[in-house]
């Protein structure tokens, strides 16, 4: 890698590279999985047997992988916390910083830490774009 530039250095390896690719095409994928499902004939009903477990439409999560570790998350530090653990030794034994206990200890329930770009019904400037990008 440094024959063209020997003095630049490098910033990514391949394993990086690699898994970078393919974690994007992974939420590519699912982003359009029912897209792909249209396309692919149904063969006497295997299809159903083969596809992923489809998500909630009432779900707030966008990422079932994301929320479950949110939701474990939560579980392990409220246990703890019950456990009578306090807030800095629950930082340090998880290597969570202290806004992220915190956030997490403050949530009654994991749902609550919902917000941000993983919200379906969040608006956006696109919005009154998408049916032409749908149709492109």
């Amino acid at each position: 890698m440094t024959v063209g530039a020997p003095q630049a250095p490098q910033v990514a390896d391949r394993w990086h590279l690699w898994n970078n690719l393919g974690e994007a095409a992974e939420r590519a994928v699912a982003r359009h999985r029912r897209c792909l499902r249209v396309l692919v004939p149904d063969r006497e009903g295997k299809a159903d047997e083969l596809a992923p477990p489809v998500e909630k439409a009432d779900s707030p999560w966008r990422s079932e992988r994301f929320a479950n570790r949110v939701r474990a998350r939560h579980a392990t530090v409220h246990a703890l916390l019950e456990a009578g653990h306090n807030r800095r030794s629950i930082g340090r034994q998880l290597n969570m910083t202290h806004g992220t206990v915190k956030s997490l200890a403050d949530a009654a329930k994991s749902e609550d830490l919902f917000r941000g770009q993983w919200q379906h019904n969040r608006t956006s400037v696109l919005d009154e774009y998408k049916p032409y990008l749908d149709e492109r």
